[in-house]
C-alpha cells in the first residue's frame, strides 16, 4: 500500500534538511564568507550585520542566498557570536544535492529552530520533493519538525502525499523517525498504480510499524474501493484493513469491480 512511502520520505526529508540547516553552527571548519551586490553593513551599536542585493553566504558546504540577509550577534568573551540569521526575498538554501526555497527564513542559533515561511516553500532532494503554502519548521533541540499549509510531498516513485499539516518526532541520538502525524485532507496517491488512500487523520508509530488512518477513510485500489471510519496498515506484514465504528453505527463498505483484461498487442 502506498501509505508506507509516507514514513520513508518523512525520515529522509526532515533528517536531511535538519543536517543542511544545522551545518551552519558546526565548529570553525571553514570561514564564513558573504557577498552582496548593494552593500555590506555593520551596525556596531545595534549589534547586527546587514547584507543587501543578491546576497550569498557560504560556510561548511552550505550556501544561503537571498536579496537581504541580517545576522544578529552578541559580544561575548572578546568576540562577536551570531545569535540569529534572517533571510528575506528569494531565499535559497543549498547543500550538495539538497535544496530549500522560500520567501522568508529565520534561524535561531540558541534554540536551533529554523523556520521558512511565506506563500510558497519547497524542499527537494534525490528522494523526493516537499512544498507548503505556510511554513516549514525544524526544531533540532526537541527533535521535531513540521510542515503546514497545503502540504504536498512527491516521492521518487511518483507517489504524491497531501495534507494540511504534517508533524514528525525523531529519536535524539540517531535522528531516526519516531512518530509522524498527518492532519486534514490526507491523501496518498499513486496514479501510475491507480491507488489512493484518503482520511482526515493519519499516525505512524515506529514502535509497532503501524499506520493508523481515522476519519472518513477510503482506500481505492484500481477499481476496488473500501471505506470505513478507521484504517490500519501493518508495514511488517504489508496487510491493510478497514475497521467500522459499531458504536456510532458506521459500517465497513466495499465495492469490487472486475479489471478488464487487455488484448494482446495493447
Amino acid at each position: 500500500m502506498p501509505t508506507k512511502t509516507l514514513t520513508i520520505l518523512l525520515f529522509i526529508f526532515f533528517t536531511s534538511f535538519s543536517q543542511l540547516v544545522w551545518a551552519k553552527t558546526n565548529s570553525n571548519k571553514s570561514e564564513l564568507t558573504v557577498e552582496a551586490d548593494e552593500s555590506l553593513e555593520w551596525f556596531e551599536k545595534e549589534k547586527y550585520y546587514l547584507a543587501k542585493g543578491n546576497v550569498i553566504l557560504k560556510k561548511d558546504g552550505v550556501t544561503l542566498k537571498a536579496n537581504t540577509i541580517k545576522a544578529d550577534y552578541i559580544f561575548e568573551n572578546g568576540e562577536n557570536i551570531l545569535k540569529k540569521i534572517i533571510a528575506e526575498d528569494k531565499v535559497v538554501l543549498t547543500k550538495e544535492n539538497t535544496k530549500a526555497t522560500g520567501q522568508y527564513m529565520t534561524y535561531n542559533l540558541n534554540d536551533k529552530i529554523a523556520k521558512i515561511s511565506g506563500t510558497f516553500q519547497t524542499f527537494s532532494s534525490p528522494s523526493g520533493y516537499v512544498e507548503s503554502t505556510k511554513n516549514i519548521i525544524f526544531d533540532d533541540v526537541n527533535n521535531k519538525a513540521e510542515a503546514e499549509g497545503n502540504v504536498k510531498i512527491i516521492l521518487s516513485n511518483k507517489t504524491i502525499i497531501y495534507a494540511d499539516n504534517v508533524k514528525a518526532n525523531f529519536e535524539p541520538t540517531n535522528k531516526s523517525l519516531k512518530k509522524a502525524v498527518a492532519k486534514g485532507n490526507v491523501i496518498i496517491e499513486n496514479k501510475a498504480k491507480d491507488r489512493k488512500s484518503k482520511a482526515d487523520f493519519g499516525v505512524y508509530d515506529a514502535n509497532d510499524e503501524i499506520i493508523r488512518l481515522t476519519g472518513n477513510v477510503v482506500i481505492i485500489n484500481q477499481k476496488s474501493k473500501l471505506s470505513g471510519s478507521k484504517g490500519i496498515t501493518n508495514l511488517r506484514t504489508g496487510i491493510s484493513n478497514i475497521v467500522g465504528d459499531e458504536k456510532n453505527k458506521k459500517r465497513v463498505k466495499g465495492t469490487f469491480s472486475p479489471i478488464k483484461k487487455q488484448k494482446k498487442g495493447d
